[in-house]
């Protein structure tokens, strides 16, 4: 029984171990430019009650 402890705890160790690998990875993220607008008539007329 120890040794299937053993075992699940090495295989959890190297389950942790990939997700922490693949976090830690840079993954290119392609930049776009945020435009803030002013809320025009259509903004305000999807909104009234």
């Amino acid at each position: 029984m120890k040794f299937v402890a053993i075992i699940f705890a090495a295989a959890a160790l190297v389950t942790a171990a990939g997700f922490a690998y693949v976090a830690m990875q840079d993954v290119p993220v392609q930049q776009t430019e945020i435009v803030k607008t002013i809320p025009n008539d259509r903004f305000f007329a999807s909104n009234t009650q």
